[in-house]
C-alpha cells in the first residue's frame, strides 16, 4: 500500500465533514497474479484444453500451473490466492484430467466440500461451467435440500464430481450405507474457503475428514483453497491430517482500492456507519456494511431507515430462505446496501462491490481481507471504510495504523483435543463403522472410555470394537451438529412460531426474562428461558431501549497441561470448567448507550460448560488493599483480552475472562470444549501483554474509560476497574520489577 495524496471525490468529501476525521488513508494498486505457461504446457487432455480455450483461458497463472503439477502428482496442496483469482480452475483441472484418463470408471472421483449449503449451491454453476464443458463429465450437489428424486438419481448414476458441505458428510456417513458407498470411491477431497474452518468448526471437520478416510477405497489427495491463512502449512496439515504443500499467489486485486480509517467526532460509531452507507448509496455504490454482532447489524438497519435508506440484513439466526433472498437481491442490484455479520465473509456470489464499510476493526487482518475481497474486482475504483470507535482496539490502531495494515494475516487456530467435539465425532464414527481402540490416540481412547461409561458406546469384546447404543442416537440428535458445541436454544414467538436459534452460553446473556432481543429487523422482549426454549414477544419497531446482562463467571475446575514463564510470572494452559450466572440486567438507551437503570432477576440463571484456557499468576501488590488489587487485575484482564483479539485474531466474544484480587487471571475460549484461541494466546502472550501495556499507558483518561479498559461484555457493568493500577502492575512486570510474591491459591471473588 502507498500513501494517499488526495484527489478522490468521495474521500475528500468525507474529510471536509466536521463530524468526522479521516485518520488514515492508503492506496492499494492492482496486483493481478503472475502469468504462467500456456495451457498446452500444463494440461495433457486435448478435450480439457479446448474447454479452457472456450472459456477464454489460453494461459494459466503461475500459481495455477504449480497447483496442477502438485495435485496431479498426488501431493495434497493448499492454494492461497485472492478472491476471484482462479483457485477453482487450479484444483478442478487435475481432477478432470484424472477422470478423463478412465472415463468409464463408475463412481464419484472427487468431493468438493464448501463450508455451507448456500455456498456449495452458489458455486455449482461456476464448477459446472468447466466440468460440463468436457463431454461426459458432471458435477451435482448433494445436501440436506436435495429432493428424494434427485438423490435417487445421484445414487443410481453418481457424478464424477460431487459438491457438498461438511454437515452433509457428517450426517450422511453416520446415517446412510448408500451415502457411505457413494463417497467411498473419491480420489480427491477438496475443501474450498479453508479459512472458514478455524475454531470449533475446524475441530469438527478434522474428525469428519478422518471418518471419511476410514471409508475411502484409497488414500485421497487433499486440496484446499483460501484467500487468507497466516499459518497455511501448519493449519491445513492439522485440518486434513496429512502433510500439505502450499502454493501462494498473492492478493490478485484487479482494481484501485482506497483503504480509510474513519473516526466519528459528533455521533456514535453505528450512526456514522449509517451515514456512510447513505452517502455511498446516494453515489450509486453497491455497499456492504459488516459488523460482528447480530444486534449491531439490526441497529445499522434501523439507523439507515431513519436516513431514508433501505438496508437489508444478512446474519446467522435468520432462516436460510431469508438469507438467500438477501443474497439474490444484492447480486441482482435490487438492493444497494446490506448490513451483515461475518456470514457474508464466505465466497457466496453477491456480485462485485463498490464499497465495504466495517463497523469496527475486524478481529483479524485475515478477516479484513475476507470482508473486503470483492472490492476492486471489476477493475475500477473501490473503497474500504473502517470506522473506529472509543474502544481499546480502535484507540490502539488510531495511534498506530501501520500496525494493522502492515502486520499480515494471522495464524488460524484449531483444537482437535476439544472433548465436546471429540465425544460427538467419535460417537458418529462408531455409527459409520465399528470403532476399534487401535484407531485412537490416547486422548481419544479416554473419551471413548468415558462414552462407554455413560452408556453411549458398548464394547463388543468378542470382536474387539465399540458399537453405539440406542442412547447414542438420542444424544447426537440433541447436539448442534458441526456449528458449535453448546446447547442450542430455539426461539419462539408467543404463537409458537420458530424465529431462530441461539447457542449457550450466549443465549443465557441475551434471552433472560426481560431481555430486549433484536431479530430480523424486529424488536422482541424475552418472556422467559427454560432449558432449550425461549419465548419472545414483539415490541414496537421504535422501542428506544436495549438491555445487557449482569453476570459473573467462576472457574470450577482447572487442569494444567502446559506451563511457561512470561515476564517473570507463571502461565499455565489447560482444561477449564466455567460456571456463568446471570443475576440481573442493565437497561440502556438504544441511541446513546446511556444507562437508564439496573434490575435484578427474580432468580439467577446459570450454565456450566467445559472449555480450555490459560491461567496467569501475577503477583499482587502487598501494599494495596484487596479492592485495589481487584481493580488492577480486572483492568488487566480487560486490556489483555482486547490485546489478544489483535494478536490471535479472536472475535470479541471468542474469549472470556475471570480475575481475582490474588493476581489470578483466567482467559478462556468462549466456546464449550475450546476453540484454540486461548492456546494461540498462550504461545503469543508476550506480544499481547506489550499491547495491553500500551493500551493502559497511552490513554489520557483519569482512571478508566471505554477507550482503554471498559468492555461492552463485562458482566458487572465495568465496575471495580483502575487503569492506573493496571499500568503500575504491567509496567513493573515489563521492566522486571517484582511488586510482590506470586500467588499460590485463588483468593477473593471473581470478576468477569
Amino acid at each position: 500500500m502507498e500513501e494517499y495524496r488526495g484527489g478522490d471525490e468521495l474521500l475528500d468529501g468525507l474529510a471536509r465533514d466536521p463530524s468526522r476525521r479521516l485518520v488514515y488513508v492508503a492506496v492499494e494498486r492492482p496486483s493481478p497474479p503472475e502469468p504462467g505457461p500456456p495451457v498446452e504446457e500444463v494440461v495433457r487432455s486435448e478435450a480439457l484444453r479446448e474447454a479452457l480455450r472456450r472459456r477464454g483461458i489460453e494461459r494459466l497463472y503461475r500459481f495455477q500451473a504449480e497447483a496442477v503439477r502438485l495435485l496431479s502428482s498426488g501431493r495434497s496442496t493448499l492454494i492461497v490466492a485472492g478472491t476471484g483469482a482462479g483457485k477453482t480452475e487450479a484444483f478442478l483441472i487435475p481432477i478432470l484430467e484424472r477422470a478423463l484418463e478412465d472415463p468409464y470408471r463408475p463412481g464419484v472421483r472427487a468431493l468438493l466440500v464448501y463450508p455451507t449449503k448456500a455456498l456449495a449451491r452458489d458455486q455449482l454453476q461456476r464448477v459446472n461451467s468447466l466440468v460440463s464443458s468436457v463431454f461426459g463429465l458432471r458435477a451435482l450437489v448433494l445436501d440436506g435440500d436435495t429432493s428424494e428424486r434427485e438423490r435417487e438419481a445421484i445414487y443410481s448414476m453418481p457424478p464424477q464430481v460431487l459438491v457438498t458441505n461438511p454437515d452433509m458428510l457428517h450426517y450422511g456417513m453416520m446415517r446412510s450405507e448408500r451415502f457411505r458407498e457413494l463417497v467411498s470411491t473419491a480420489e480427491y477431497v477438496v475443501l474450498d474457503d479453508v479459512h472458514a474452518y478455524g475454531g470449533v468448526l475446524g475441530a469438527h471437520v478434522h474428525y469428519v475428514l478422518r471418518r471419511l478416510r476410514r471409508l475411502l477405497q484409497r488414500e485421497p489427495v487433499f486440496a484446499g483453497a483460501s484467500a487468507t491463512i497466516g499459518n497455511p502449512r501448519e493449519f491445513a496439515s492439522a485440518l486434513f491430517g496429512v502433510d500439505v504443500e502450499v502454493v501462494d499467489a498473492g492478493s490478485g486485486r484487479r482494481g484501485l482500492i482506497y483503504h480509510a480509517m474513519v473516526k466519528p467526532l459528533s455521533r456514535s460509531r453505528l450512526a456514522e456507519v449509517a451515514h456512510l452507507v447513505a452517502e455511498c448509496v446516494r453515489r450509486g455504490l453497491k455497499t456492504v456494511a459488516f459488523a460482528d454482532s447480530h444486534r449491531a447489524v439490526e441497529l445499522i438497519r434501523r439507523a439507515c431507515a431513519k436516513l431514508g435508506v433501505e438496508v437489508l440484513v444478512h446474519r446467522a439466526g435468520l432462516l436460510p430462505e431469508e438469507r438467500r433472498r438477501v443474497e439474490a437481491a444484492l447480486q441482482s442490484g435490487r438492493a444497494m446496501a446490506v448490513a451483515a455479520t461475518p456470514t457474508l465473509e464466505l465466497g457466496i456470489d453477491i456480485g462485485d462491490l463498490d464499497c465495504v464499510i466495517l463497523a469496527n476493526v475486524p478481529p483479524s487482518f485475515g478477516r479484513y481481507v475476507q470482508r473486503t475481497g470483492r472490492c476492486g474486482r471489476r477493475g475500477g475504483t473501490a473503497y474500504v471504510l473502517m470506522v473506529l470507535g472509543n474502544d481499546p482496539i480502535s484507540q490502539y490502531y488510531e495511534g498506530s495504523p501501520a500496525d494493522f495494515f502492515g502486520k499480515g494475516v494471522e495464524p488460524l487456530a484449531i483444537e482437535p483435543r476439544n472433548e465436546e467435539v471429540a465425544k460427538l465425532q467419535l460417537l458418529a464414527a462408531a455409527f459409520d463403522r465399528p470403532l476399534r481402540p487401535g484407531e485412537l490416540a490416547p486422548f481419544e481412547r479416554g473419551v471413548v472410555e468415558r462414552l462407554a461409561a455413560e452408556g453411549l458406546l458398548r464394547l463388543v469384546r468378542s470382536r474387539g470394537y465399540y458399537r453405539p447404543t440406542p442412547q447414542a442416537g438420542r444424544y447426537l440428535r440433541s447436539r448442534p451438529g458441526l456449528r458449535g458445541t453448546g446447547e442450542v436454544v430455539r426461539i419462539y414467538d408467543k404463537a409458537g412460531r420458530l424465529l431462530g436459534f441461539r447457542e449457550m452460553p450466549m443465549a443465557l446473556r441475551e434471552l433472560f426474562p426481560g431481555a430486549v432481543y433484536l431479530h430480523g429487523g424486529a424488536t422482541y422482549l424475552s418472556l422467559g428461558l427454560e432449558g432449550s426454549r425461549a419465548v419472545v414477544e414483539r415490541l414496537p419497531g421504535d422501542y428506544p431501549f436495549l438491555t445487557s446482562a449482569l453476570y459473573y463467571s467462576e472457574p470450577i475446575l482447572f487442569e494444567s497441561e502446559a506451563e511457561r514463564e512470561v515476564w517473570g510470572f507463571r502461565v499455565e494452559y489447560g482444561r477449564l470448567a466455567v460456571r456463568e450466572v446471570v443475576y440481573g440486567y442493565v437497561v440502556r438507551e438504544a441511541e446513546s448507550g446511556a444507562t437508564v437503570r439496573e434490575a435484578l432477576l427474580d432468580r439467577e440463571l446459570s450454565h456450566e460448560f467445559a472449555t480450555r484456557g490459560l491461567l496467569m499468576r501475577m503477583p499482587p501488590d502487598p501494599s494495596w488493599s484487596m479492592l485495589a488489587n481487584a481493580e488492577a487485575f480486572h483492568a488487566i484482564e480487560h486490556a489483555a483480552i482486547s490485546a489478544a483479539q489483535m494478536v490471535v485474531g479472536a472475535a470479541p466474544t471468542d474469549l472470556g475472562g475471570i480475575s481475582y484480587p490474588s493476581g489470578h487471571i483466567f482467559i478462556y475460549d468462549g466456546y464449550p470444549g475450546g476453540s484454540g484461541c486461548s492456546k494461540l494466546l498462550f504461545h503469543r502472550l508476550e506480544e499481547a501483554l506489550r499491547r495491553a501495556l500500551r493500551i493502559v499507558s497511552s490513554c489520557t483518561c483519569d482512571d478508566g474509560c471505554p477507550r482503554c479498559i471498559y468492555s461492552p461484555y463485562c458482566g458487572n457493568n465495568n465496575k471495580i476497574l483502575s487503569r492506573r493500577r493496571a499500568l503500575r502492575v504491567l509496567g513493573a512486570l515489563a521492566s522486571g520489577e517484582r511488586v510482590g510474591p506470586a500467588p499460590a491459591q485463588v483468593a477473593g471473588s471473581p470478576l468477569a
